[in-house]
This record gives C-alpha cells, sequence and structure tokens, in this order.
C-alpha cells in the first residue's frame, strides 16, 4: 500500500513542481525542480527496496520457523 501511495505522492509532486518550473521559465529555478525531482525518485525508490527487502527477510524467518517446528 505504501508503494501505491508514494507513487501517486511523487506523480503529483512531479506534476506540481513541472508546472511551475514552466510557468516560472527562469533557468536557475529548472535546474534545481530538476535535481529535487531526482532526490524525490530515488528516495522513493529506496523506500520501495528495503520495504521489499524487509517482506522478503521476514518470510525467510517464518519459513526456518515453520521448518523448525
Amino acid at each position: 500500500m505504501n508503494t501505491i501511495t508514494g507513487f501517486i505522492g511523487i506523480a503529483l509532486f512531479l506534476a506540481f513542481i513541472g508546472g511551475l518550473a514552466e510557468s516560472i521559465g527562469a533557468l536557475p529555478f529548472i535546474i534545481i525542480v530538476i535535481a529535487i525531482s531526482a532526490l524525490a525518485i530515488y528516495d522513493y525508490y529506496e523506500s520501495v527496496r528495503d520495504e521489499r527487502r524487509k517482506s522478503v527477510r521476514q518470510a525467510n524467518v517464518d519459513a526456518r520457523e515453520k521448518a523448525q517446528s
């Protein structure tokens, strides 16, 4: 669920900030928007990757516990 809401949040953020950069049109602001957008996308990627790793680890722990019992 966090993956879906994170994706929606990133998409809305990029749409808003991209429209803002287009309407302002100043090159320094556009560069800042690109940098911040890249950081936001990278953070989303990292959080999704960490979430998946945690679920795999938990599944492995559960499988080991089930095999021992």
